[in-house]
């Protein structure tokens, strides 16, 4: 009796901890909250961006399945841009630092978004109070931007959900909270935190932030899994830890609250459901015994000040150690648009020497130019469109090779202005602009400290050949999107020789 009575109390100690975040994630569902939150991504942006990053890789025909795996990445390292990170909230009325003085009870305004614990802080200057309310509901999330990682991870994965991906939030009882989402590209789940802007390394907390786990949860609205043996490989270590209740008590309650979960699904998902299920038990089991990542540095925390990782015994073994996001040791870099901009630079080049133009007057055309580049630049990447002042059409016939390396073209429209559009695969443009801005920049620079032009057309193809080739690279330690083995075939003088995430060991 008294054995089925401690049962019952762990059990209901599980179920204390977990059942207030089944109710969280159906927040996720509801229609007005998904609205909210993707009124506020640049959607276009993240699309362009995403169908960039795949033919920087010589993907320019991505599959859907493809396009929503980089469309995923890209919104996570957006919302890593965009939500704040909160130590010690600035004060209220002055904006300077503030000192933690407790707790106080949460006002109707704050408890109507889920705020049960409000944090206290006084300013040092002016004394004011100003109140932090740790709301869980993510709506009001989407509206004040800033938490620690319970914010972070509740407000990321309605984000998902809005943009139609499976997704769970994922429960680590020593207190960290992220996100993972099913990749059709993958065939798979995986992990994301957005806190540090990390995708796919599970082993991120044991073997970076040295973290003593125990139980990690995924609360999904189909289910509650454990899925602990994704972020271990010291599994008989982390089963010394689990002594809250016995392993087949935890499964049962684990199972009870999924068929809670799906007690409303027909037939037909919960069979779909209970395949992925046993494919993923199956997963686990043999991520256990993986090597794949025995070899990959990862780093200590790098989300909140450093005294307070510190604190929390998080902050890792090798402080300078960089991220590593890319699964793929060997990557492929595509770069011939860079040739072909660089090239498409000689014959206007020699156009000015051949029309005995003045220095001053070709800076001005190449400003002029750069102008209309940066318009185009600024409109929809889809539909790129911009008139060109009637007094400048002459200048036309000089950049016409670089107007065709940008995939663009000049047309008539109806009013009989003159417009530069899309002439191809808008992505073609959108991997181009970039290089042709930079290289009008350096060309300006170039033109400056010269006073010669013919010696400038001479110099010019000496300086493009000054660069790395497309080809396939191994790069240690490098993070996504602009890590160096990108970074050496973009085509952009300010990433050029760079290593920005602290890579180390490009071998080309």
């Amino acid at each position: 009796m008294l054995q089925e009575f401690a049962v019952s109390e762990q059990r209901e100690e599980i179920g204390q901890k977990i059942r207030p975040y089944i109710s969280q994630v159906q927040m996720y569902e509801d229609p007005v909250r998904q609205e909210a939150a993707r009124k506020t991504v640049p959607r276009e942006e993240l699309e362009e961006k995403a169908l960039v990053s795949l033919a920087k890789e010589g993907n320019f025909k991505p599959s859907k399945t493809e396009q929503d795996h980089a469309f995923l990445l890209q919104l996570l390292f957006w919302f890593k841009q965009s939500f704040r990170w909160v130590n010690e909230p600035p004060c209220d009325g002055c904006g300077n630092d503030t000192v933690a003085q407790g707790m106080d009870v949460a006002l109707p305004s704050e408890t109507q978004y889920g705020a049960a614990r409000v944090e206290i802080y006084r300013c040092n200057s002016c004394s004011r109070i100003t109140r932090f309310p740790r709301y869980n509901d993510p709506l009001k999330l989407v509206e004040t931007r800033r938490g620690r990682c319970g914010e972070w991870a509740n407000c990321f994965t309605l984000y998902c959900r809005a943009f139609g991906y499976e997704s769970r939030l994922i429960l680590d009882f020593t207190d960290h909270v992220w996100t993972e989402c099913f990749s059709e590209f993958l065939g798979r789940w995986m992990h994301l935190d957005p806190c540090e802007g990390v995708f796919d390394r599970p082993l991120l907390y044991e073997k970076g932030w040295n973290k003593k786990l125990n139980y990690v949860i995924a609360i999904a609205k189909d289910g509650v899994y454990d899925v602990t043996k994704r972020y271990t490989r010291k599994w008989v270590e982390v089963l010394s830890r689990r002594n809250i209740t016995r392993e087949p008590d935890l499964l049962a309650t684990l199972h009870s609250m999924t068929r809670e979960c799906r007690r409303s699904f027909t037939t037909q998902i919960l069979s779909v459901l209970e395949d992925r299920d046993k494919i993923e038990s199956e997963e686990l089991e043999r991520s256990l015994c993986s090597t794949d990542d025995s070899s990959v540095s990862l780093p200590g925390r790098q989300s909140g000040n450093k005294e307070w990782r510190i604190a929390r015994s998080e902050i890792g073994s090798d402080d300078r150690c960089s991220l590593s996001c890319t699964s793929c040791p060997i990557r492929v870099c595509i770069d011939e648009h860079v040739t072909k901009i660089y090239n498409a630079f000689s014959p206007l080049l020699s156009r000015c020497v051949d029309h005995s133009l003045p220095k001053s007057r070709i800076v001005e055309i190449m400003k002029i130019f750069k102008g209309i580049l940066v318009e185009l630049g600024n409109s929809s990447y889809k539909t790129r469109r911009t008139s060109i002042n009637p007094f400048i059409l002459h200048l036309l016939p000089y950049f016409e090779e670089l107007i065709n390396a940008l995939s663009l073209k000049s047309e008539i429209d109806t009013d009989g202005k003159v417009d530069i559009c899309l002439a191809a695969d808008p992505v073609n443009t959108s991997l181009g602009l970039p290089v042709v801005l930079d290289a009008l920049d350096d060309l300006i620079n170039v033109l400056n400290n010269f006073d010669n032009i013919s010696k400038v057309s001479l110099s010019w193809p000496l300086i493009k050949v000054k660069r790395i080739h497309s080809g396939s690279v191994l790069a240690s330690g490098e993070e996504l999107p602009s890590g160096i083995a990108t970074s050496a075939f973009d085509g952009l003088r300010t990433s050029k020789w760079e290593e920005p995430d602290g890579a180390r060991d490009l071998v080309c």
